[in-house]
């Protein structure tokens, strides 16, 4: 019985036979020294976070510039963002996946990813580019961003992004010097980027952007990706405030937290 495949898995095949016999010189495809666009219309970012649209249920992955101030928001799918992910965590599967089977094939054949390139975006889809390089010469290969953000990550190539498409679509992290520690809490002020992408519509509130493992608030049940918008019933403005009503804590209080999607409580113990 003939075995039916699905879409997707065809377009693999077709582009896994492609790339072989590309790199190996039998194939008419597009060949370039220079990247499109520019080099000087283009500029580097880096995978700044992965996290969950709470409305979709699908993965977004963030595109910051080198400071960490922007950050363009992409979304993919759920199997690109575990790709990154174990990247990112450096692990590996038990058994080779997508990725992990075209990085053998263009080792295999003596190439490698010079860069990927995040080009245009039409009618909200965005569209990039694998640069692969081999015996000096550079092939340009039409690819999706989630797909090329992995391979740019596997052979630790730059992400290169149109200048113009960043400016236009990135929105500010709150990153630069607004981030403090206390009870081993991460903390950073709520922008209204991090606001959507986390699914919190109204209110303000402060996110924890990481919780020290072993931390007290670890212990306390502190999770990243928490917004904290309540302490012992009083609203928490910004992380001034919040950290001053943190160190402030004497009894047990109730924390209302934003997690998911939706709101928790938790009654958090003063360190001893």
């Amino acid at each position: 019985m003939m075995k039916k495949f699905s879409l997707p898995a065809i377009t693999t095949t077709v582009f896994f036979l492609a790339l072989a016999i590309g790199l190996s010189g039998r194939a008419v495809g597009k060949v370039s020294t220079i990247p499109s666009p520019a080099q000087k219309d283009l500029m580097e970012v880096k995978v700044y976070r992965l996290i969950v649209d709470p409305n979709t249920m699908q993965p977004v992955v963030l595109l910051a510039d080198p400071s960490g101030g922007r950050a363009m928001p992409i979304w993919i799918g759920p199997n690109e963002a575990g790709a990154i992910q174990a990247e990112m965590e450096g692990t590996s599967p038990l058994r080779p996946m997508t990725h992990d089977l075209l990085e053998r094939v263009i080792q295999k054949m003596s190439g490698t990813v010079k860069r990927v390139i995040i080009t245009h975006q039409k009618e909200n889809i965005y569209y990039a580019v694998v640069v692969l390089e081999k015996d000096r010469i550079l092939h340009e290969i039409d690819a999706r961003p989630s797909d090329s953000i992995v391979m740019a990550l596997k052979f630790k190539a730059p992400i290169l992004i149109a200048k113009s498409l960043f400016k236009e679509r990135a929105l500010p992290t709150g990153e630069q010097g607004e981030r403090e520690d206390v009870y081993g809490l991460s903390l950073q002020e709520l922008t209204p980027m991090l606001a959507e992408s986390f699914g919190f519509k109204k209110g303000r509130g402060v996110l924890v952007s990481e919780v020290k493992e072993g931390s007290h608030a670890s212990e306390e049940g502190f999770q990243q990706g928490d917004i904290i918008v309540e302490i012992g019933g009083e609203k928490v403005e910004d992380v001034p405030a919040l950290k001053s009503a943190l160190t402030s804590i004497k009894t047990p209080s109730k924390i209302k937290i934003f997690r998911n999607g939706g709101f928790v409580t938790l009654t958090f113990k003063p360190a001893k």
